[in-house]
Order: structure tokens, then sequence, then C-alpha cells
């Protein structure tokens, strides 16, 4: 989650924010998922395959945004794509689909990497607060 962020805020040698100068030659990055995102990045951005039941790394993307949006601090100010679109989503989404995400969330912030990061949702004990 911390390297999507990063790649949507800062950029990484070769992928980022259209209003940023990329350096590919720049030092190595300290996040270790970068070079896998940034491959299904590119992936997403160009997939051609528009079928139902879609592609698995599109599909792959596609959770990945909306688990972010989950676990976003600040959606209005958040650089990574769809962010505010997913919260939004989340409002009209059905009990079922919501209990399974919740545990999903409540998952990923009790993970040590992600708990302290100042872009997410604080981890908190009970999870009828991640409404």
């Amino acid at each position: 989650m911390e390297a999507l962020v990063h790649i949507c805020r800062d950029g990484c040698k070769t992928i980022g924010p259209h209003d940023k100068d990329l350096k590919p030659n720049h030092a190595t990055c300290h996040y270790e998922a970068c070079k896998g995102l940034e491959s299904l990045i590119r992936h997403f951005a160009g997939c051609k395959l528009r079928v139902p039941g879609g592609c698995v790394h599109c599909k792959r993307m596609w959770q990945l945004l909306e688990l972010h949006s989950r676990v976003c601090a600040d959606s209005d100010q958040c650089r990574v794509p769809l962010c505010r679109n997913f919260k939004e989503k989340m409002e009209k989404q059905s009990k079922k689909d919501e209990v399974r995400w919740k545990l999903l969330v409540k998952n990923v912030l009790g993970s040590k990497k992600i708990g302290a990061s100042p872009f997410f949702l604080p981890v908190t004990s009970s999870s009828s607060t991640m409404s």
C-alpha cells in the first residue's frame, strides 16, 4: 500500500504522476514492491482485454485501488487514482461485501509496516470505527 502511494505521489524511477520529472538513474527505491507494482500499473494502463471476467492482472489492480481507498486517511488530498470514487462507492455497497472488505482492511492495517504510516487510517481495536 505504501509503495502505491509512493508511486502515485512521488513517482519511482520510470513511473509516477504526470506532473513529476522522473529520473531513471535515481537512487535505488527502498520499497521492495515498487518493481512489481510498476509492471502491474503499466499492464493495467495498456491492457486491451475487455471481456466479462476480465484480466486477472487488471482485477488485482482494481482490488489494490479499492483496498487503498478503504485504508486511506484523506481521499480528498490523495493522489492515488480513483481513491475518492471508491470511497463514494463504499457507501452504496451491500453488507456482505462490506463485512469482507472490513476484515481485509483490519488485517492490512494491523500489519507492522502499514500501521504507523501517516497516509492511512489509524489502527483501531473495534471494527465498527472503520465504516
